[in-house]
């Protein structure tokens, strides 16, 4: 299952088309309670075909734009692996659905524009980290949330130590050396007899095998994770998380990890400990954050009103944005002129502005918050601090 990334929810949010269905359910990863999901998505295709009727789009169109929707329902090995929340985005000629470690509340929304405000908090400061547990034995990569953890595949990554054999095909990884063919075996040349990988009782080679192996490892995650900015823990014994913090590029590796073999722990234990490490992380730099909008505020640095925000975020001038999800902002904007146009109820056309706001400052690489009213630095449900 592949991650979700930004340009996966910009692609999203630039879609304009009607209509375009919205699908949000939260899922349960294992349990009997996992029964509940399947139900989950038929009520809510249900929903959807019932306001799309409603809007009197043709019945033979809802069908066939629902389809790949009711297949999901129908097939078994798709509800095996999933997450803390499902989000299905359907319009004409068109279908996604992303399995994400967020609890996400049952939501269906059929407009000319697909609803991704769901989704922004994974992409906020404190919304996601990653957990890496290696091993020798197993190599498990995970993406995570305060509420919310999932395994996520990372291409070509080794399984474990012995993987090395599929992955050391340059000269200096192979050791080897040759032995007479056995009699009777056929062929009169050499055979090269490639030396087993070191074990326990062979120290050194031992030693060696696992350097090599951490540094597969560290290379092939820091491609994954390239131009990613959420913090990773690390989980493995002392000596293993030397190695990898020794070739690890990736520069939001936390120094605190999780201790000890992390072959013993489930998924949950993994999501545990990792956020004992990532909390006080995400504490800091929230601190930190508004520590410098407290210091700016009334400077001519912060802004609260979208009108001046939305511009701003869209010209790669906001640091920093604070908002809360539950508040969306209906109007319109034009990218040409900067114009905003903010409506109370949401109008024909209309898109949701502080998400639009969001994405922009996380494309520029500026940070966002998603927090609850009682988090937020002012009383305003949304506020930004200018770059220095």
């Amino acid at each position: 299952m592949k991650l979700f990334r930004i340009n996966d929810l910009r692609m999203l949010a630039e879609r304009r088309q009607w209509p375009c269905v919205s699908l949000f359910l939260p899922t349960h990863r294992m349990g009997k309670d996992t029964r509940e999901n399947p139900i989950r998505l038929r009520n809510a295709v249900g929903g959807a075909k019932d306001r799309l009727t409603e809007t009197g789009y043709p019945k033979d169109r809802i069908a066939e734009m629902l389809e790949p929707a009711n297949d999901l329902i129908a097939s078994r090995e798709f509800w095996l692996h999933q997450s803390s929340g499902l989000a299905v985005f359907i319009a004409p000629g068109f279908f996604e659905y992303y399995r994400v470690p967020l609890k996400l509340h049952d939501d269906v929304v059929v407009a000319d524009h697909f609803a991704v405000g769901q989704l922004v908090p994974l992409f906020t400061k404190d919304g996601r980290f990653y957990v890496l547990a290696m091993s020798p034995k197993h190599i498990r990569f995970f993406e995570a949330t305060r509420t919310g953890i999932q395994e996520r595949v990372v291409p070509d990554m080794l399984k474990n130590i012995e993987d090395l054999r599929k992955y050391d095909v340059t000269e200096e990884y192979l050791q080897g050396h040759t032995i007479a063919p056995t009699p009777g075996a056929g062929g009169a040349g050499a055979t090269l007899m490639l030396h087993r990988y070191g074990t326990i009782s062979d120290k050194a080679q031992y030693k060696a095998d696992v350097q090599r192996y951490v540094h597969a490892v560290a290379q092939k995650l820091d491609r994954f994770l390239a131009g990613d900015d959420a913090p990773l823990v690390l989980a493995a014994v002392e000596y293993e998380q030397t190695l990898y913090r020794q070739e690890c590029t990736y520069q939001y590796l936390l120094d605190a990890g999780i201790e000890g073999n992390p072959d013993g722990l489930n998924e949950d234990q993994v999501h545990h400990a990792a956020w004992e490490i990532v909390e006080p992380y995400f504490a800091r730099a929230r601190r930190d954050s508004f520590g410098r909008f407290s210091d700016l505020l009334n400077t001519g640095k912060t802004l609260d009103g979208i009108e001046q925000i939305l511009p701003a975020a869209a010209h790669g001038r906001v640091h920093a944005l604070y908002l809360r999800t539950d508040v969306p902002v209906w109007g319109r904007f034009d990218p040409k002129t900067s114009a905003v146009e903010v409506h109370e109820t949401p109008q024909e056309g209309d898109r949701d502005l502080l998400c639009l706001a969001t994405i922009h400052v996380l494309q520029n690489k500026g940070i966002a918050y998603a927090l609850q009213k009682e988090e937020m630095p002012t009383k305003k449900p949304y506020v930004a601090m200018f770059r220095y």
